[in-house]
């Protein structure tokens, strides 16, 4: 990346210089090119400084939408700092958070913000021209509040250009042969992701196609025909969408489709499933689908994006380790019977990625569970607005390393130079000293029914001590069901988490779908789902007594 790319209106400025006629964004049959992103982004821009200085929040309400760019741009253009939240009113309280100035959305969500909103269309018949004014910071960013309140990071230029430099690195490593990006994506851009993928088509002066997430849901094939329509290169999903895919596209359907033109698929946000891998692949294989396309990688929002996933060749590596071993904190390799857990690659060049004891701030070793650490150019500035920000971001271990580090909340061990990523500290549950990740029990229990796979699952703590296993599922069926149906269901699930878990499941709810609390991007909340399970059923009968 060239030295003088001081901000990020410097790509769309070369672009619109040098790839001027070329794609830039597309969603469904509108289409803008990187000439008219900068025409109409410069529009933003002379329309937001009469209101906007420097430094400001602006936020960014838009659905899938190709103006989302020019108002992002827009914002850079005018020195302010873009807030993308979720379209109308699910980005109010986001909005309220960042004590935002202005905000620039569409005609269809305008009335969220009465007063004190302007549009592209509005921009562009005022006819004026940005200024040309400039500020440090590039973003507030919130996160997806999958364990909390979502939290607005604060992310420069700078951080967002060396993160995009490692996207290169990344994509280089594993995909050497993209030369003309067609990136294709259903994830919202509002979702570091979602945004990360679109600013590295800038980069790249490629086409980035844009789909809808409701449609995604409602018709996961969409995806796959439009990466075949356009010739995609790249796209990204977290697990769960992959495995979507495999359940509600039919086999006959899968062998029409033309993924032949797939080179980069990045699979994060969510812990990446080797079965998920495989089922994806072979289901696939017919429409021209790469297993080595897949990449698992890590990232998060606090980090502007990308963390690891740099490999150079093969397909993405899987390692059996002890069952046990695992919940005591160790990765001890058994290559026959042990579980398997897929690696997130290696960390980007210039990041420094260590796993540290969460509570003694003490460096562990390769192959030792504890909270992923990273220090390095891309990591965002701080929080906006948090009392705790200085702990989260100048995190500082014990011992010789003086360098201020980021404390991810994710935990994970390194083995052989790569990363693997177990789950979020927050979400851990200790049963007598055996340490479980949610997200591996609530697998096992949408595996062990028809009814459901493809539902949403959760898995808490239950009772005063929180040493105790709950599940509350959700399934398409009417409820409460009979007495010995639910019998059944308890047994299967209770039965599937003692045998591959060996714990056992104290007690099990089953929901309507929808009924379980998630973030805007699908996650489940675990602190709100623990309080519905709390609301649903009485306390143990030791609790009370106690």
């Amino acid at each position: 990346m060239q030295e003088n790319l001081a901000s990020l209106v410097r790509l769309l400025e070369r672009n619109a210089r040098e790839h001027g006629d070329r794609p830039a964004i597309r969603v469904g049959r509108q289409v803008l090119t990187w000439a008219e992103v900068d025409h109409r982004a410069r529009a933003v821009a002379g329309l937001l400084s009469r209101s906007v200085a420097p430094g400001d929040r602006v936020v960014l309400s838009f659905p899938t939408d190709v103006d989302f760019l020019p108002a992002l741009f827009g914002c850079w253009y005018a020195g302010a700092i873009a807030v993308p939240v979720p379209p109308g009113r699910a980005g109010e309280r986001a909005a309220a958070h960042a004590q935002a100035s202005m905000v620039v959305t569409t005609d269809e969500f305008a009335e969220v913000f009465p007063g004190r909103h302007v549009t592209v269309d509005q921009a562009l018949a005022a006819n004026r021209t940005a200024e040309g004014a400039s500020h440090e910071v590039a973003l507030l960013q919130y996160t997806s509040g999958s364990t909390g309140s979502p939290k607005g990071v604060l992310v420069t230029h700078r951080n967002y250009l060396e993160n995009l430099r490692m996207l290169d690195e990344f994509t280089r490593s594993v995909a050497p042969q993209i030369r003309d990006l067609q990136m294709v994506c259903w994830l919202p851009h509002f979702h570091d992701m979602g945004l990360a993928l679109m600013m590295f088509t800038a980069l790249r002066a490629g086409t980035a196609t844009m789909i809808p997430p409701i449609s995604f849901l409602k018709d996961p094939a969409g995806w796959l025909r439009a990466i075949g329509e356009v010739g995609g290169n790249l796209t990204a999903a977290p697990n769960f969408a992959f495995d979507l895919c495999v359940r509600r596209v039919p086999a006959e359907e899968a062998a029409r489709l033309d993924l032949s033109s797939m080179r980069l698929v990045l699979n994060a946000a969510e812990p990446v499933r080797a079965d998920t891998l495989h089922r994806f692949a072979e289901h696939f294989g017919t429409a021209g689908f790469r297993p080595e396309a897949m990449a698992p990688c890590f990232g998060l929002a606090e980090g502007t994006v990308f963390v690891s996933g740099v490999r150079y060749g093969g397909t993405p590596r899987t390692v059996r380790f002890d069952r046990q071993a695992l919940q005591t904190g160790f990765a001890i390799e058994e290559p026959l019977a042990g579980r398997p857990l897929v690696g997130c690659g290696r960390r980007a060049e210039g990041l420094t990625v260590r796993i540290v004891d969460p509570d003694t701030l003490v460096e562990r070793p390769p192959g030792v569970l504890g909270e992923i650490w990273v220090h390095g150019p891309s990591v965002g500035r701080g929080y906006w607005r948090s009392e705790n920000s200085s702990a989260v971001f100048e995190a500082r271990m014990a011992g010789f390393d003086e360098q201020p580090y980021l404390r991810t909340s994710d935990r994970g061990f390194l083995w052989e130079g790569e990363l693997f990523v177990t789950g979020r500290l927050a979400d851990v549950i200790d049963l007598d000293g055996r340490l479980l990740h949610p997200e591996d029990v609530e697998h096992t229990v949408e595996r062990s029914n028809t009814a459901l796979h493809g539902r949403r699952c959760a898995v808490v703590p239950y009772g005063e001590k929180g040493d105790r296993l709950a599940v509350a599922a959700e399934v398409r069926l009417p409820l409460p069901l009979d007495a010995p149906r639910q019998a059944e269901f308890e047994s299967v699930i209770r039965e599937a988490v003692r045998a591959e878990h060996g714990v056992e499941v104290d007690v099990i709810v089953l929901v309507p779908t929808g009924a379980l609390p998630v973030t805007t991007s699908g996650k489940v909340r675990r602190v709100k789902a623990r309080a519905l399970v709390a609301e649903l059923l009485p306390a143990p009968a030791d609790d009370v007594n106690r």
